[in-house]
């Protein structure tokens, strides 16, 4: 029953072909409901990264938006045996956060890959979340914290992961420069990463225990310019970091990360500000967060997180961003396997090189159905 409706509905999508091609094909997915309430203006109200300078008068100027654009239909294609320890299955994901009126919402690729296994060892390639920064905090799911504190992102890749099944674990993956950003600093038209014609590089060694998780990760990418900017026409995107998280009992939990680099706004960095044009300078940035989850009773949990990312001031241009930092208070409750009610709190807080600092409090209330 569940791979007819899993043809039925991904049939309807366009270029989606309504078979597993050998594969048991299981839909999934959700239907939520977001009333976001913000105080002051931010960059965008659905998903912010910063809160936009508030001038004497500004203050207290807010907004109000209520969609369902965070319904998610995904489909997993199920391992198929190719013989000798070898086996293939795949992911294909959408959202509908990508445009369109709020009557009239437009359909979003999330992921799209396939995994392709043998032994110990992994191949990945299509798109999906990147290999540095692989932990979420638990507010703002729509703009994921981005540009205050957490990296990483979607982009087109290619991965090789071995995993031993020892608890440890070795990845690399190439992908796509300024999939996110699509910076094109000499505005010819190509993106920069492109222009550079090679893939950024990213790397991470894990180890995963009972109660204990950990990785250490890096991320390198280049970018050209067919004209000089600042002075400069190639530039770089370096990161190194650390993720983790602490399970002590079954009730509570710490989980966070911690980075440093520059030249970060590919993968949601430095506030999204990469390179400085007047002076060509690549902007470094550092951050991080940390959240507590507890969990009160069967299907309860409560979060509350910290998170910063701190641009090198002295490399940001006039009017740019010099600090954002933000802290969170969720609460959710799932009363059954399908439906899950929760409330979400964020202090935000934006500083700027010139015009006046921004504060917001940004208060978010959902609803949704698992299937």
């Amino acid at each position: 029953m569940k791979k007819v409706i899993a043809v039925a509905l991904l049939g309807c999508l366009p270029g989606w072909v309504g078979h597993a091609g050998g594969g048991e094909l299981t839909p999934y997915g959700f239907v939520r409901f977001d009333a976001v309430l913000d105080d002051s203006k931010l960059n965008h109200h659905q998903y912010p990264n910063w809160v936009l300078p508030e001038p004497p008068g500004a203050e207290g100027n807010g907004n109000l938006t209520i969609h369902p654009r965070l319904t998610r239909l995904g489909a997993k294609l199920a391992p198929v045996d190719l013989g000798e320890d070898m086996e293939i299955s795949g992911v294909i994901e959408t959202d509908f956060q990508n445009g369109g009126s709020e009557s009239r919402q437009i359909l979003r690729l999330r992921k799209a890959y396939f995994n392709l296994r043998k032994g110990d060892w992994h191949f990945l390639a299509g798109q999906t979340w990147d290999l540095i920064s692989p932990l979420f905090p638990a507010a703002n799911n729509d703009g994921m914290m981005w540009n205050t504190g957490n990296l990483g992102d979607r982009h087109p890749q290619a991965r090789l992961t071995w995993k031993p099944g020892t608890g440890v674990s070795a990845a690399v993956a190439l992908g796509q420069t300024g999939a996110v950003d699509k910076k094109d600093l000499d505005k010819n038209g190509i993106l920069d990463g492109s222009e550079a014609m090679a893939p950024f590089l990213q790397a991470r060694i894990g180890i995963e225990q009972a109660k204990f998780k950990a990785g250490a990760w890096a991320h390198r990418g280049s970018e050209e310019t067919g004209t000089p900017v600042g002075g400069s026409t190639s530039f770089t995107s370096t990161a190194v970091g650390l993720d983790f998280s602490v399970s002590p009992t079954d009730r509570l939990a710490v989980e966070g990360e911690g980075w440093t680099g520059s030249n970060l706004s590919d993968i949601r960095g430095g506030i999204g500000q990469g390179v400085n044009t007047s002076t060509g300078e690549e902007i470094a940035a550092s951050g991080g967060w940390v959240h507590l989850l507890i969990k009160p009773g069967e299907g309860w949990k409560l979060y509350a997180g910290a998170m910063m990312d701190t641009p090198d001031e002295e490399a940001v241009p006039e009017g740019g961003r010099t600090g954002n930092q933000a802290f969170y208070l969720v609460n959710r409750y799932r009363p059954w396997k399908s439906f899950q009610a929760a409330v979400e709190y964020v202090n935000w807080t934006t500083e700027y090189k010139g015009p006046a600092d921004g504060t917001a409090n940004r208060v978010d209330v959902h609803f949704t159905y698992n299937f």
